[in-house]
């Protein structure tokens, strides 16, 4: 072999390398891309869910003990335990996708949520702001997973 077909050879090794290393970059990036946003629109959804149930409960306890709208009541209540399910399935996804510590404050959350499912009418406002207090934890921790804090 000359020097010529060395440096032909030599160019196509190099060209070659830098494919395969370009495309093992390139899909470790689009797999964090996609983490990244499979892990945002599951912190959405589940938020989302949180504040409903939050403001029906707040609107609940505006109603008092005897409220003059028994049906708007019972709408409300059934709200909170509709968006309770909406919690833990959003739960289960951030699980897959989340770290330990975005895992483990999602789980507060949703204990903070079933506190307040189960809340006697006075304990609401108490109640609430467990939940409030839960919600900005896990809105925190993910944060620091999303490197956004």
């Amino acid at each position: 072999m000359g020097v010529g077909e060395w440096a032909a050879f030599t160019a196509a090794f190099i060209s070659g390398a830098n494919i395969v290393v370009t495309a093992l970059l390139t899909r470790s990036r689009d797999r964090t891309s996609w983490s990244r946003a499979a892990l945002s629109d599951t912190l959405v959804t589940l938020l989302e869910a949180s504040w409903r149930s939050s403001d029906a409960a707040r609107e609940r306890h505006e109603l008092g003990p005897r409220p003059a709208d028994p049906a708007m009541a019972t709408r409300l209540q059934d709200t909170v335990e509709t968006t309770f399910a909406d919690l833990r399935t959003s739960l289960t996804r951030l699980r897959l996708f989340a770290s330990e510590r975005v895992g483990t404050a999602g789980v507060d959350l949703l204990i903070s949520h079933r506190e307040l499912r189960d809340a006697s009418l006075p304990d609401l406002p108490a109640r609430l702001e467990a939940v409030s207090a839960a919600r900005r934890k896990l809105i925190q921790a993910a944060r620091r997973d999303l490197k956004t804090d």
